[in-house]
């Protein structure tokens, strides 16, 4: 990624302490910004440091179903 490395150490940041701690990291933005992108940076990340990672990405048909992520999972 070009132009993310201030994003990119943030996101190394909170998986390099969340051995320690626990903890939430939310990605915020208006649409296009590339919320996307550096969220599966942040997936291969702490692919790379061994953690167990689960995700779910609800079609816009789901997004009104409360749990529709969990089936998912």
């Amino acid at each position: 990624m070009i132009g993310r490395e201030e994003e990119l150490a943030e996101v190394a940041a909170f998986l390099d302490g969340a051995a320690a701690a626990s903890g939430s990291l939310v990605l915020l933005g208006p649409a296009g910004v590339g919320k996307t992108t550096l969220w599966q940076a942040g997936i291969d990340a702490a692919r790379e440091r061994s953690f167990r990672v689960l995700a779910a990405s609800p079609s816009v048909a789901e997004t009104g179903l409360s749990f529709a992520a969990i089936g998912d999972l």
